[in-house]
């Protein structure tokens, strides 16, 4: 299998979001409740962040299918004793289509992001590990940090 990738554009919003509706779907965020509420926020949100560069992603795509996606959002905190220059990057919307898992894409994307990172002079990048991509963010180097907390307002 040939694949192909390349960091997307604003033409690639549509495929961006079926993409992220696909992993939102798996991971139980979206129901038929909320799912086009869902697509148009998300859409909206990388229509936006995609054009003025605060999201920046990566596609997979094989014989001019979209078969997996990564994902940057680019913010920067006040400089601290490990990141002087406070720029940060979260890695999100790691996703590869079932039927194309085990092939490497994930770990590909994943290097695109850490190369694209540190082209920018970022700083650290960070991320929340599902399961199934634990092992790979490990062998990448990626270290346990297990002192976050949420509020959801």
């Amino acid at each position: 299998m040939v694949c192909n990738f390349r960091k997307a554009t604003a033409n690639d919003i549509n495929a961006i979001t079926e993409l992220r509706m696909e992993l939102l779907t798996v991971v139980g965020d979206v129901n038929e409740e909320n799912r086009l509420e869902v697509f148009n926020a998300t859409r909206n949100y990388f229509k936006e962040k995609v054009s003025n560069g605060s999201f920046s992603a990566w596609i997979a795509e094989s014989n001019g299918i979209v078969i997996g996606i990564s994902g940057l959002v680019f913010f920067e905190r006040p400089p601290h004793g490990e990141n002087i220059s406070g720029l940060e990057a979260y890695i999100m919307n790691m996703y590869t289509r079932p039927d194309f898992r085990g092939l490497g894409i994930a770990r590909s994307l994943l290097e695109e992001c850490i190369s694209n990172c540190k082209d920018l002079g970022v700083g650290r990048i960070w991320l929340h590990a599902s399961e199934e991509g634990y092992q790979l963010y490990k062998k990448m180097g990626f270290i346990d940090k297990n002192s976050e907390m949420e509020l959801i307002l």
